[in-house]
């Protein structure tokens, strides 16, 4: 399970502060430490969090054989919530309100039962979530990439948070999640061009309600000096590009756009599209969006790189992966080899993306992101040109 077969999704996070160079027993005895091990009495919290030996959603073990790949440490965050429904907290108050209700002469219940009733009612609730009955639990798998300092995982908002916090308890190092807006500082700073990234402003590709002088609000993206991940949408929308006007080739790398697109108004006026089919930027719907102010916030995407092939869903601020298929492993003697395998393949993969994201940056930084705004104008004209010749033909 996890990231050892079948595709995977993720979010990245940089770890911070002094880490290991590999693991070690004290390392494995933390996440024994901090694994969730629900109590045999007590009631327990509505949610409880805390690591996972990764192999099942009960798995409470961690060793080197079960938990360590090729410089990167395996595991799994497991969420439980404990929660008895509303209706059944109903049920149970108008159950026991209408037995007390019919002892009573009058056939009505008094205040002082319907504080008793409560009372009656909290009991069996505890008694419940004690048994276990209405345990729910999760299971995120996690995996830590020692050698660039990464930590892979698919949390959700909420999830992520009780990550965060947990990591940080577990080995006192903090976590930084790796968005659009977080990667371009981190390539950008150690160059000195961290007042660049500050001023840099979003590009008008297409004219807003209000003409060409309006500039683009990317209502989805926190505000702020550091709040950049408007960067993903035209990194996104750069691939598109590339991929459809040219080549698709960037660096060693060539990719396209296939199977989904996902496309939202930049001024925050004309809504969402979501496009599913072959070939999704060629559709007279995408070149209708763009050419009213929409960019793309999730595509799905082919990638090859030195001969292997990738398919995945991008998400253009975050820079989330999901469905992420990695190529087939031929000859693996062993369940262990084909993991560290799949490791170094996502590496790779990382390492690729990045470098892609590097080159959007450099143009996007330079005097020759001017001309580059124009040909992508040009191309969205053009664009939807063929459209219009298509909808008459």
């Amino acid at each position: 399970m996890g990231f050892s077969s079948g595709s995977v999704s993720f979010k990245r996070y940089a770890v911070v502060g002094a880490q290991p160079k590999a693991v070690d027993q004290s390392m494995l005895d933390r996440l024994d430490e901090h694994a969730l091990r629900p109590r045999d009495s007590g009631v327990p919290e509505e949610v409880e969090y805390g690591w996972s030996g990764g192999r099942h959603v009960l798995d409470t073990s961690f060793s080197f054989e079960h938990n360590v790949y090729a410089d990167a440490l395996s595991l799994g965050l497991r969420v439980d919530t404990n929660k008895v429904p509303s209706e059944l907290r109903q049920a149970y108050t108008l159950m026991e309100e209408e037995a007390v209700a019919a002892s009573n002469p009058s056939g009505f219940i008094s205040k002082n039962q319907k504080r008793d009733v409560k009372d009656v009612v909290r009991r069996k609730v505890a008694d419940d979530l004690r048994s276990g009955r209405f345990r729910r639990s999760k299971l995120f798998p996690v995996l830590w990439d020692f050698p660039s300092n990464t930590l892979f995982c698919a949390a959700n908002s909420s999830t992520e948070e009780k990550l965060l916090e947990l990591f940080e308890r577990t080995f006192e190092l903090k976590l930084l999640a790796i968005s659009s807006g977080t990667l371009a500082l981190r390539l950008l700073e150690p160059r000195g061009k961290r007042r660049d990234y500050e001023d840099v402003r979003p590009t008008r590709f297409a004219n807003g309600p209000e003409g060409e002088s309006q500039t683009p609000d990317y209502p989805w993206v926190a505000k702020g000096p550091e709040a950049k991940d408007f960067l993903g949408n035209e990194f996104l929308l750069w691939l598109w590009h590339e991929a459809d006007a040219r080549s698709g080739a960037i660096g060693n790398a060539t990719v396209f756009i296939d199977r989904m697109l996902d496309l939202d108004c930049a001024y925050g006026q004309s809504g969402r599209d979501t496009l599913k089919a072959d070939g999704p930027g060629r559709m007279p719907e995408a070149a209708d969006a763009l050419q009213t102010g929409k960019v793309p916030r999730k595509a799905g995407i082919v990638m090859d790189v030195d001969g292997m092939q990738f398919n995945f869903n991008l998400n253009a601020e975050t820079l989330g992966i999901s469905s992420l298929k990695l190529p087939e492993v031929e000859e693996a003697e062993t369940p262990r080899v084909l993991f560290e395998e799949r490791v170094a393949m996502l590496r790779g993969f990382c390492k690729s993306m990045d470098a892609m994201f590097e080159a959007f940056l450099k143009i996007r930084g330079s005097g020759a992101w001017e001309g580059q705004t124009s040909a992508m104008r040009r191309w969205i004209s053009r664009s939807g040109r063929r459209a219009m010749a298509a909808a008459v033909a």
